[in-house]
């Protein structure tokens, strides 16, 4: 089964299921990108924009798998950005001395992140809710 990424954006079920598969997508390029960022900005304002768009839908998608999903991301996306400001407050607080005590446990998160993002995907392609 091919996925349009182009029907993303669509209000129709094959719209929903697009922009579900695009939202994992995209969660995963995001951790893979903030590798490199060790302020956080890049996860902070990724974050929002993929909180957006899986807000955007997810009363539509409620009753389908889909809904699942778009609550899984949503979810793991707020803890993520949630923990880049910490880093982002911590980085200001402290000249960015701090970043030596906090990157870590970022790191430990980012992990995290791709276990979920790793785990809805594969569950997605089965046809199974999160």
């Amino acid at each position: 089964m091919a996925i349009d990424p182009t029907k993303a954006l669509e209000r129709s079920p094959e719209g929903i299921e697009a922009l579900t598969w695009v939202l994992y997508v995209a969660s995963g390029a995001l951790a893979a990108l903030t590798l490199g960022d060790i302020s956080g900005t890049i996860l902070f304002l990724g974050c929002i924009v993929v909180i957006v768009l899986a807000s955007s839908r997810q009363k539509e998608a409620e009753a389908t798998l889909h809904g699942s999903h778009l609550a899984n991301i949503k979810r793991v996306m707020i803890v993520n950005l949630i923990a880049s400001l910490i880093l982002i407050a911590v980085t200001w607080i402290t000249l960015g001395i701090g970043i030596i005590l906090t990157y870590p446990a970022f790191l430990v998160l980012l992990v995290w992140t791709g276990f979920k993002i790793i785990r809805g995907l594969m569950k997605l392609n089965d046809g199974l809710a999160y």
